[in-house]
């Protein structure tokens, strides 16, 4: 479970970084690097190799140096895996599709509510018309019978 859950991390990360490189392309994640790599050698620059004090700073500075040209490797290999940055094609098609979908919601959500509807009102036909009106009249004709034979026996019809 562990190792499911470090590897949703990572991909759920990996996944944030591919949409954001999506939308605003590449070259901002990497001047951001290069900027810091340049302050990086402009310190190392600076520095005296034979101190010992300044020999734990070059090689922290070279440890950042070489994971921010990592992550700048890194952005380029996920830019080409996604395929560039976002075109205006791309996104109208995006838009477009996004659009197209609430509408094809939309439209079945009514159609469902009217077919609903109209399930609700043949059902109700069904129940008032479920019985023939044959065998209404014959209901009618034996309760008429039973009715005429109790008011003879009280003594009412003849």
């Amino acid at each position: 479970i562990k190792d499911a859950k470090a590897e949703q991390k990572t991909q759920q990360s990996e996944l944030t970084e591919k949409l954001e490189l999506k939308r605003v392309g590449g070259d901002a994640f990497k001047t951001e690097n290069r900027r810091v790599i340049e302050q990086i050698d402009a310190r190392l620059q600076a520095l005296a190799p034979a101190s010992k004090a300044d020999d734990k700073k070059i090689k922290a500075l070279d440890k950042d140096k070489t994971t921010l040209a990592a992550h700048i490797a890194r952005t380029d290999a996920l830019f080409t895996d996604i395929g560039g940055p976002l075109t205006e094609a791309q996104a109208r098609e995006l838009i477009l599709k996004k659009i197209d979908d609430l509408a094809r919601n939309e439209l079945a959500r009514y159609l469902n509510a009217e077919k609903r509807a109209l399930i609700a009102s043949v059902e109700n036909l069904w129940e008032k018309y479920a019985v023939s009106s044959r065998k209404l009249e014959v209901a009618r004709s034996d309760t008429l019978q039973s009715l005429v034979a109790m008011l003879a026996g009280l003594g009412y019809v003849e």
